[in-house]
């Protein structure tokens, strides 16, 4: 983490926080910025200031060589989807006590077929370049003088933009009510993503993660947390197949 802040922290404009000197190699803290505010996806200006940080971290490979950087590595998305698929079946039972098992049978559903189509991909490589990992809108940062930065680079690692892009719209579409079509109307910047990918956007991704995190949280903060993900989960359900069908028709033009 230490050696990509040394390598973005030459570029201008800056798209991160720097961090705070210390001696202790192991020690990684960045500045703290008075008054900042995370990114909210639900604004406009925020999802459209986002997207540009992201080109922008991307599009540093024509700078930095970060293949040849030490402890960068590349993984496969599928894999790991395929991986969280299979730990979301096999905790199915545990998700009784608050989902029913039609909407259970549902994410599973939505979860084998989107796999299914991904694999059946044919898609070019395109450059391997620096991907942030972890595109929460907590990680992104309006900082003090006005700019939205990136922090918390401890997921960062090698792979095509065009897979971040898929996770930032991840989370982006529930922000918007899952409209596809406003997304990509209002930033022209995800003509980089290649169509053929939109398929990815199909895996119930949000909701695979956020079951598994939290039937493993203690007792207090997990039902803290249903109190949230209970609603969310019924209303991505109901958005699903008007997704499904945004995303066939958008791959077709």
């Amino acid at each position: 983490m230490r050696l990509i802040h040394r390598q973005l922290e030459r570029l201008e404009p800056t798209l991160i926080l720097p961090l705070v000197k210390s001696d202790d190699e192991l020690l990684i803290v960045q500045d703290w910025q008075e008054e900042s505010n995370s990114a909210n996806f639900a604004h406009k200006i925020d999802r459209k200031e986002s997207l540009k940080l992201l080109v922008a971290l991307h599009d540093t490979h024509k700078k930095i060589a970060w293949q040849r950087l030490s402890g960068l590595h590349t993984y496969s998305q599928l894999l790991k989807w395929q991986m969280r698929h299979m730990r979301f079946k096999s905790r199915q039972n545990e998700f009784l006590a608050f989902l029913t098992k039609e909407e259970i049978d549902q994410i599973l559903h939505y979860s084998e077929k989107s796999l299914q189509l991904i694999a059946m991909e044919n898609v070019p490589e395109k450059e391997i370049t620096l991907l942030h990992g972890d595109v929460v809108h907590h990680n992104f940062l309006w900082c003090s003088d006005g700019k939205l930065r990136l922090i918390d680079f401890d997921l960062a690692h090698l792979g095509e933009a065009d897979d971040e892009y898929i996770l930032w719209l991840h989370r982006v579409l529930p922000a918007v009510d899952y409209d596809l079509g406003k997304v990509f109307e209002e930033l022209p910047e995800l003509k980089r993503l290649d169509k053929r990918k939109l398929h990815r956007l199909k895996y119930p991704n949000e909701l695979l993660r956020e079951w598994l995190f939290a039937v493993d949280l203690p007792l207090d903060q997990q039902l803290v947390f249903l109190d949230y993900l209970v609603p969310f989960t019924k209303r991505a359900l109901t958005c699903w197949p008007k997704l499904w069908y945004d995303i066939d028709r958008m791959m077709k033009k």
